[in-house]
Parts: structure tokens; sequence; C-alpha cells
């Protein structure tokens, strides 16, 4: 009775801590608008969530920047803290369970338990890690289409502002999104190469930072935009076709362990079986 009356206090303080951690909070965009409607109202920084100061002002500047990397512009690194102790904490109870049903030594239970509460803290950290590469993922997908279209509405004569409101219909998804931002604060006053290279400094993604660099050259020499773009879309279909075919050469060697695990021992069954059937019939 106490071990389950332990089990579900521990499930009920994880589940508190994971929902705390999702509540969004404000992004900095939003937050900055706020502050110039206040008139230069300062936010309050003197106190330090409790979860922050587990960790040092790099390792927080470091998360900060892969959560903006990842667009998780609503968490903050504080809510990444609570997810890892609820991550932990739901790794201990599967650890309560397990001991529960399977009687084991004590320095295997010290183990196991070190193991799963290190999966269960990791899980955050590994999500965030998978929407990162998604995002990035995303945004090479994307970009040459809206490279295209963006050349093509300034050939037509639109300036590079209204062709880039234009074609974000043709970004979803990421890409979209930082464009729609970037948009937003060239309109507030900011120029349109500092809010570009913002939104390649937010999503961090190779190519489109050389996009970025090779429109504010472009616009700094006279160039005609509309060709380069053109040209960066090619480069970045060429670098995709790349990246695909690096991908395939590697399929063969990644197929040797599930062959080797899977495919070869049933091969042995399937030949060998029937003889060793055979020989076992007889000899008997």
């Amino acid at each position: 009775m106490t071990m389950i009356l332990g089990i579900v206090a521990l499930g009920v303080v994880a589940t508190f801590l994971f929902a705390v951690s999702l509540i969004p909070q404000k992004s900095v965009l939003k937050k900055t608008l706020e502050e110039l409607e206040a008139r230069g109202v300062q936010r309050d920084s003197s106190g330090v969530k409790p979860f922050e100061r587990l960790f040092s002002k790099e390792r927080r500047g470091a998360l900060r920047r892969k959560l903006i990397e990842a667009g998780w512009y609503t968490v903050t690194p504080a809510q990444m803290g609570v997810r890892l102790v609820s991550g932990a904490i739901f790794g201990a109870i599967f650890c309560v369970f397990i001991f529960s049903v399977l009687h084991l030594a004590f320095v295997l239970e010290m183990v196991i338990t070190g193991m799963l509460l290190g999966i269960g803290a990791y899980m955050p950290m590994a999500s965030l890690d998978r929407a990162v590469q998604a995002r990035k993922t995303q945004v090479q997908k994307t970009l040459p289409d809206f490279l295209d279209m963006v050349g093509t509405t300034v050939q037509a004569g639109l300036s590079v502002n209204q062709a880039l409101g234009y074609a974000v219909d043709a970004a979803p998804g990421a890409l979209g999104e930082e464009i729609k931002a970037a948009l937003s604060e060239i309109r507030l006053g900011r120029a349109r190469s500092d809010a570009l290279k913002a939104a390649a400094e937010r999503l961090q993604q190779q190519q489109f930072s050389s996009t970025v660099t090779a429109i504010t050259q472009a616009e700094r020499l006279g160039t005609n935009i509309s060709k380069v773009l053109n040209e960066l879309a090619e480069d970045v279909r060429n670098h995709r076709i790349m990246l695909v075919e690096e991908h395939a050469a590697k399929l063969p060697v990644k197929m040797v362990f599930p062959m080797a695990m899977f495919m070869l021992p049933a091969l042995f069954v399937v030949i060998f079986g029937a003889l060793m059937a055979n020989y076992v019939t007889n000899n008997h």
C-alpha cells in the first residue's frame, strides 16, 4: 500500500511539473512590442527563476539559443529545467514499478535506476534536438521554391519587401514564420538586412544564412537581385540533391546491422532448420 501511494504521489508531482512547463510564455518579439508600447518600461530581471539557478549563465544562453533554433519561442530555459526534472521523476516511477514486480540485486537496481533516471531526464533534450533538426530540414526543402518566387516577383517589377510579402505564402512552416517575423520588424522600422540577419541567426540554417548574406551584398553592390536569387535557388537545389545522394550512399552501411541481427538468423533457420530436425529425428 505504501509503494502504491508513493507511485501515485510521484506521478502527480511529475504530471504537475510537466503541465507547468507547457504553459506558454510571451515571445521575445511580443515582449519587445509591449515594451515599446509602454514607452521604455523595462522588464524586471531582478528575480531569477529557481530552475535557472541550476545552470550557469553560459548554459542558459546556449539552451535559449537552442530553443530559438527549434522555434520554441514560448518555452523558457526554466521550463526546460522543469521538464528535465519531471522526466527524471517519470523514470523514478518506472523504477519503482519494475522493482515492485522484479526483486533484483541492490547493485543491479542502482544501475537500472541511474539509467532510467538519465533516460527520463534526457527525453526533453532529445525532443528539442529533433525539433531543431526537423526545422532546419523543413527550411532546406522550402527555400528553393521561395527563392524562385521572390526572384520572379522582383523581376516582374515588385520591390524586395513586396516580393517577400507576396512569396511568404509559398514557404509554409519555419521559413514562412521567420520571414513573416522579419517583415513585421521591417514594418516597425528595422532595416531589411538587419531583420533578415536576425531571422538567419534564429534559424541557424546554412543555406538560409548564405542566402541572406548574398542578398545583403547584392543590395550594397547594386547587382541584379533577381538573378542572384535564381542562382541561389539553383545552388540550394543542387545541395539538397547532393545530401539525398549522400544519404542514399550511406544506406547500405546502415542496413548491415539490421541484416546481421534479423535477416541472417531467419535465413539460417530456413536453411539449416530442416537439416537439424531430420538429424534429431534419425538419432532418436
